[in-house]
């Protein structure tokens, strides 16, 4: 890779499905520690775990979230990436967020873990007749129509704008001389919404406030795209005003996604 590469020029997929990104980061890590000595000298430096890789992307949301990207659902199977002609296997998804401003389209962020090895020298460019027979996506999500339910918040008024962040942890199982994990788990699921709004109604007791919302992202033809339930407790408020402005106030919701256990 001997030359500057045109983003535009760029294609980026998961499980051979198109995503229009705004912003892609790739990055690889060698879990690398000294071997010290009884004398304190350096004996060598040795591996303290298998090679482990992030991908951020940032795109919009064009259709309905495969379930590979719901951070707090049941599915942990792996993710293929393709970026610059670079195919990524053995990617998991670990976290998911979006903000909804007025009349603004909406990006999500995502962020994988992956493992393995790949040829960075190997990006290139797309083919000019790849780049212009790829099909345009109708339905774009944007906050004009998209909306937050609030049932539950009694008291809250006008919501200005808000944002979603679910996350959780993936550790990895391996086999016994394999760098390639053959299990990644998914554990302490969470998800977060934080809104702003000229009103918020009463304040937060001593253990919260339990709230249940519902986050719909539409296009602007009204159609719905994606769907996000969040059923967790109120447990931060502000209120802001400054000269020559108006009262607003901000809070967030937190939610522990909980599981039942099967034992065997």
């Amino acid at each position: 890779m001997a030359k500057f590469i045109n983003y535009q020029n760029l294609d980026f997929k998961l499980n051979s499905e198109n995503f229009y990104a705004d912003k892609i980061n790739l990055s690889i890590n060698a879990s690398v520690d000294p071997v010290l000595v009884s004398d304190g000298s350096l004996l060598d430096y040795a591996p303290q775990g298998s090679l482990v890789g992030s991908l951020s992307a940032d795109f919009y949301l064009t259709g309905s979230l495969p379930n590979f990207l719901d951070i707090t659902g049941i599915d942990s199977s792996k993710v293929t990436g393709l970026f610059g002609g670079v195919q990524i296997n053995n990617m998991y998804a670990k976290s998911l967020s979006f903000s909804v401003e007025p009349f603004q389209p909406i990006i999500l962020s995502v962020g994988f873990d992956w493992y393995g090895q790949i040829s960075i020298q190997n990006i290139k460019e797309q083919e000019i007749s790849e780049k212009y027979n790829k099909d345009v996506p109708q339905y774009i999500a944007n906050a004009y129509r998209s909306s937050m339910t609030n049932a539950d918040l009694d008291g809250v008024g006008n919501i200005v704008n808000f944002s979603y962040n679910s996350s959780c942890d993936r550790p990895a199982f391996f086999k016994v001389d394999e760098i390639i994990p053959f299990r990644v788990a998914k554990l302490n699921k969470k998800a977060e919404i934080s809104l702003s709004s000229n009103s918020l109604g009463e304040s937060v007791d001593i253990d919260g406030k339990i709230v249940t919302t519902t986050l719909t992202l539409k296009d602007m033809y009204n159609t719905s795209l994606q769907t996000f339930y969040v059923s967790g407790v109120m447990n931060n408020q502000k209120y802001e005003i400054s000269e020559g402005g108006y009262l607003l106030t901000s809070a967030s919701i937190f939610q522990q996604v909980t599981e039942t256990k099967i034992l065997i």
